[in-house]
């Protein structure tokens, strides 16, 4: 496969234009180009420019609403509520995010929801901003319904990720938790079935609800839960708050993120934020930098987000390999 290297501003760059021409606001684009270069900085290249001819498409055929105004109502001393208007959801947040942070930190702590929106990408990139601005950021974000209940034959809850950020004291982040409630994302299956590729075993479950490694019949089908029913029950909270908190539309409701058939999805988030400061100030720094060395001096341990991270800065400084094939796509539009 041919590909070409690319730094962050130059993904931003082709992003934006490409969105722009279809038809988004400068400052809708730029939000989004800038959600679309965090995730091939990252590695996690299936949120990344992949992504922008689906959303120029979304634009074109109206699943997304290119003239979305946005609505930000300070319900409560601590709560933000968004209306994203069947638009994007990354400059919905963007439009809420400056007054959340500062009702968190003014009050200990806050919450902010947004209803009527779209796929947010990937949401740690969300949290990791509330952490950078120094409170601990808890995520939700409901999709469109992709996994049966153990034991049932008919999808409910989509993979519906939560993400957890925590701040390392030093505007940084000391780690971040961002998983769905399937086994993978489903834009894993996707790039899978796009590309005439099996997928592992484990993955999910053909439209009868039985196991399978084809792409093409796991996307008519089910994702498999990770975890099984308690993959289940994670998937169902994020659903409570993303969706039946937030006042957004049921997974199993919601039109689809891919195609152009039904319609906006009007999916939603919801997002905590807690200031360390109010909270355990007195020992917040020393508990995470114990938490964070209890896990990363074992060999071989992890912590989450590390593998972001790194890649993230080795892209800072080396730049992204990005497929021609795609750009040759994204230009053209």
């Amino acid at each position: 496969m041919n590909t070409t290297t690319l730094n962050r501003s130059e993904i931003e760059s082709i992003a934006s234009k490409a969105l722009m021409k279809a038809g988004a606001s400068h400052t809708v684009s730029a939000s989004m180009a800038r959600g679309v270069a965090a995730a091939e900085m990252d590695g996690i290249a299936s949120h990344g420019l992949v992504y922008v001819p689906i959303y120029c498409e979304h634009l074109s055929c109206g699943k997304v609403n290119k003239g979305a105004e946005i609505i930000v109502n300070q319900a409560a001393i601590s709560a933000i509520k968004i209306d994203a208007d069947s638009g994007f959801a990354h400059p919905a947040i963007d439009a809420g995010f400056e007054q959340f942070i500062k009702s968190a930190s003014e009050n200990g702590c806050a919450a902010m929801s947004v209803r009527n929106s779209y796929n947010c990408g990937v949401l740690g990139y969300h949290t990791e901003r509330i952490a950078k601005a120094g409170l601990t950021g808890l995520g939700f974000t409901n999709a469109p319904a992709s996994i049966m209940p153990v034991g049932g034959d008919t999808t409910v809850i989509g993979t519906n990720p939560f993400s957890l950020a925590l701040p390392d004291g030093n505007n940084g982040v000391a780690f971040v938790i961002d998983q769905s409630a399937s086994v993978v994302a489903k834009s894993e299956i996707k790039m899978h079935a796009q590309a005439g590729k099996p997928i592992p075993e484990g993955w999910a479950y053909d439209a009868k609800g039985n196991p399978t490694t084809n792409a093409d019949e796991a996307m008519k089908g089910s994702m498999a839960p990770v975890g099984g029913y308690k993959g289940f029950g994670t998937g169902l909270m994020v659903e409570s708050f993303a969706a039946v908190m937030a006042g957004a539309t049921l997974g199993k409701d919601a039109s689809p993120f891919a195609g152009t058939a039904g319609g906006p999805p009007r999916t939603g988030q919801f997002f905590f934020a807690a200031s360390p400061d109010v909270f355990s100030s007195d020992v917040f720094n020393e508990r995470v930098f114990s938490l964070k060395e209890s896990i990363e001096s074992q060999p071989g341990a992890h912590l989450p987000g590390s593998r972001r991270f790194i890649t993230r800065t080795e892209h800072e400084i080396n730049g992204v390999d990005v497929s021609v094939e795609l750009l040759d796509k994204i230009q053209a539009l």
